[in-house]
């Protein structure tokens, strides 16, 4: 007689258990991580800011996550770091420079799409805690931007030739006179470094260089809009 049928319900769920218990674990992982991550902020900074927080990390990872998948790679749901951030664990050898620069910059992409759900719903609501993670999601996207160590930037500068990092050192000094942001300046001096190292790839992207460009424009207003209208909130109370 089949074990399964001898221990009845028990056989069925040790036999799923042994068949799905990979994904099962995985997930696991991703469910307590998140909830981790959830229970930290909320003790720091209250439950709606950390219910915005985490949904804002969320779609950023989930942005990597997606482009991995839709260029059929295999990787693992979101791992959050109380503390940290998130990151995507993904498999892919020898990817292509402009492939790997796409994955990088879906993160700062779904990252921005997260402040604007944030601004959209200070605008149903009126809470000022909606606007502040607005302004949080436009500004840390923008410090992901800046091309050096494990930031999303870094990746997708190795796509592109001189002629891109010039123009994204001239963007990134233009958009710092205009918006006094120093996360700019971090930008140009960074891409700058890059620049003098001369690691261009044999077939740049120029593409890539104007996605970067339109990413770190449109968080940078993000985060400047929300903090000036932040600071007229607070002028007229």
């Amino acid at each position: 007689m089949d074990w399964k049928k001898r221990l009845g319900p028990l056989g069925v769920a040790v036999a799923a258990l042994i068949k799905y218990g990979p994904v099962i674990l995985l997930k696991g992982k991703f469910f307590i991580s998140i909830l981790l991550f959830l229970g930290m902020y909320w003790t720091l900074y209250g439950w709606w800011f950390a219910v915005g927080l985490t949904g804002s990390v969320l779609l950023h990872e989930m942005g990597h996550y997606l482009m991995v998948r839709r260029f059929g790679f295999s990787a693992e749901l979101p791992m959050f770091l109380p503390g940290f951030g998130a990151y995507v664990k993904w498999n892919g050898a020898n990817v292509d420079l402009s492939v790997r620069a796409q994955i990088s910059l879906a993160g700062p992409l779904f990252g921005f799409f997260s402040g604007l759900i944030a601004y959209g719903i200070f605008l149903s609501t009126g809470r000022p805690v909606w606007l502040a993670l607005a302004q949080f999601a436009g500004w840390l996207n923008l410090l992901n931007m800046i091309p050096v160590f494990i930031f999303d930037g870094a990746s997708a500068m190795a796509a592109l030739g001189a002629q891109a990092r010039m123009a994204v050192v001239a963007v990134s000094v233009a958009m710092f006179f205009t918006l006094q942001e120093f996360l700019f300046l971090f930008i140009a001096i960074a891409t700058g470094y890059r620049i003098s190292r001369r690691d261009y790839p044999s077939d740049p992207r120029q593409g890539i260089g104007y996605y970067f460009i339109g990413l770190i424009m449109a968080n940078g207003f993000l985060s400047w809009f929300a903090t000036n209208q932040a600071k007229t909130l607070f002028l007229n109370r």
